[in-house]
């Protein structure tokens, strides 16, 4: 006499049967699957387009090549500038380690002192008056994105700085930001609005703690 072998009920086992879904999604006529692929690609968003010229692409890699290089020599740094469209006033002091970003968007007046390791982010125009010193590490960003685009485009902010400024160590100041003549920014300072000028600033967001002489 032949084993018995039990089934699956007989030992209690639920059987387990296979989604429908695949099923009835190979019934959907083809007409459907095309419907619903084209529906899906016109509420994607759409791609994202440079945001620069060919022209400004080129001068951006030259810069970033043969300009950081002549930038290294001392009496070059104004020139160079100046040939890439920047705007530099007399007796400025520029260190070797700025990093200067879009130069063409950089106005800087007579008599200003930038440390080791600024970044100037040219974005958008970034205006420094006469007599300003922005210690090292600080941060002038005039650049962004709209947050509210899903595509996120580039934005250009203006930052102006204005004459006989401080700002300190490792500062950053945000795009769209405007400090009138004689401020005081302190290290480490995060500035995200506008000051009127001769406003002693500090924290993170900076707020007005005094006067400057």
């Amino acid at each position: 006499m032949g084993e018995v072998v039990p089934d699956a009920l007989s030992l209690g086992i639920k059987p387990v049967y296979a989604s429908s879904t695949h099923d009835e999604e190979s019934c959907m006529p083809e007409q459907d699957h095309r419907d619903q692929q084209n529906s899906a690609m016109e509420s994607a968003p759409p791609a994202r387009r440079s945001a620069w010229t060919t022209k400004q692409k080129l001068v951006r890699l030259v810069w970033a090549t043969f300009g950081r290089l002549l930038w290294q020599i001392p009496f070059l740094r104004t020139p160079v500038l100046r040939m890439f469209g920047g705007s530099v006033g007399r007796s400025c002091r520029l260190s070797r380690t700025v990093d200067i970003i879009i130069p063409w968007n950089i106005s800087i007046g007579d008599g200003v002192q930038v440390g080791d390791r600024v970044i100037l982010y040219g974005l958008g125009p970034i205006t420094i008056g006469a007599g300003t010193v922005i210690d090292v590490r600080a941060h002038l960003c005039a650049g962004s994105h709209d947050m509210r685009d899903t595509r996120f485009p580039l934005t250009r902010p203006p930052i102006s700085i204005g004459s006989d400024c401080f700002i300190g160590v490792d500062a950053y100041i945000a795009p769209d930001v405007e400090l009138g003549d004689r401020c005081r920014v302190q290290h480490r300072a995060s500035v995200y609005r506008s000051f009127p000028g001769g406003t002693m600033l500090e924290g993170n967001p900076a707020r007005p703690v005094g006067a400057s002489s």
